[in-house]
């Protein structure tokens, strides 16, 4: 991974944001409407917590009423911590290690941003085609010649090029006819 990418580069500067007395449901619907599926549970401007789509999931199975419930009773610890100046590969390996979905960007008491796992993905894909034609072209490109309409057959494991679906498995010519 590039060691010129920085934290900053990557993060996203918007997030979603509640204060613990909200409800469930209020916060879940904040939460759909951004398109995310997590919000920073905030005490003024100071991160208190953070609130999962998987913790509103919880409550409804445990049978409680979200439209009742505070975030307060539902919300996880604040979790990692990044700064914005950080190496994202150290922020990656942050992510696997801890292991965190998300992590919040501060610099020093105050709330930047959130890097969470898509930003860290999108920031490392090597070639994103921009077009449908330049994906197709970059496919082609990528292939082989000699193997492309040969596949494995599933009952002899041999390389063959006219495959048929037997009983839900892929089978060669020769294997059909067994």
């Amino acid at each position: 991974m590039d060691t010129s990418v920085m934290v900053r580069d990557v993060m996203s500067r918007e997030f979603v944001g509640v204060s613990e007395s909200d409800t469930v449901a209020g916060a879940v619907g904040v939460m759909l409407e951004d398109g995310t599926d997590c919000a920073v549970v905030l005490r003024g401007n100071d991160p208190v917590g953070v609130v999962t789509s998987i913790a509103a999931l919880d409550l409804l199975v445990d049978g409680a009423d979200p439209d009742s419930t505070p975030v307060s009773e539902v919300m996880g610890p604040v979790g990692p911590v990044v700064s914005p100046a950080d190496v994202l590969s150290e922020a990656a390996r942050r992510m696997v290690t801890e292991p965190a979905r998300r992590l919040l960007v501060m610099d020093g008491d105050d709330l930047l941003g959130v890097l969470s796992e898509r930003d860290v993905m999108a920031a490392t894909a090597t070639s994103v085609p921009e077009s449908p034609n330049e994906a197709l072209a970059m496919e082609t490109e990528s292939r082989d010649p000699e193997y492309t309409d040969q596949s494995i057959c599933e009952v002899c494991g041999t390389l063959a090029r006219e495959l048929a679906n037997v009983n839900g498995q892929l089978v060669c010519p020769d294997c059909r006819e067994v």
